[in-house]
């Protein structure tokens, strides 16, 4: 029962983190910029709903699980498992969505969040800071977003390797 519980914890939530974050990256964030300043409206509406705090929750839930499944697959032998193609892929996609989420947290969601605290400030002079502050958030969201499509990748075809 344990097993069925992680995989479907671990394809459900990094489904919705994967899903999430690449719509975010690839179509909503240059949908925002591109209608200018009402693009910070619509960020607005989406923190009020706590997207910020959501994301990294499915991103935990899928590396947890992700790692308790691994574990048991190796049984205790742990290079064993890695010696194998499928052991490999899913050792390499982990890492990508580990990695993944290490700059999410650590780099990405910091510099959005300032981003939306400057725009909502209404500071004067704040309008440089946001916009690299923005540029920031959207080249490390890119790269987020084809490290987790690599990663799901990995997932989607290692026990066919």
């Amino acid at each position: 029962m344990l097993m069925i519980v992680l995989r479907f914890a671990h394809v459900f939530f990094g489904a919705l983190w994967v899903g999430m974050m690449v719509m975010g990256t690839f179509f909503v964030g240059p949908a925002v910029e591109e209608v200018g300043p009402d693009g910070g409206k619509f960020m607005a509406a989406l923190q009020r709903r706590r997207i910020m705090t959501i994301m990294p929750l499915f991103a935990l839930i899928t590396l947890v699980s992700g790692m308790w499944l691994f574990g048991r697959l190796a049984g205790g032998n742990m290079s064993a498992l890695l010696a194998t193609p499928m052991g490999l892929a899913f050792a390499l996609g982990g890492a990508a969505a580990l990695i993944a989420f290490v700059i999410g947290i650590a780099v990405m969601r910091p510099a959005m969040i300032r981003a939306q605290q400057l725009a909502q400030s209404g500071a004067p002079g704040t309008g440089p800071e946001i916009q690299r502050l923005r540029a920031r958030g959207n080249v490390l969201g890119r790269l987020v977003g084809v490290l987790l499509l690599f990663a799901l990748a990995g997932m989607a075809v290692a026990r066919y390797l």
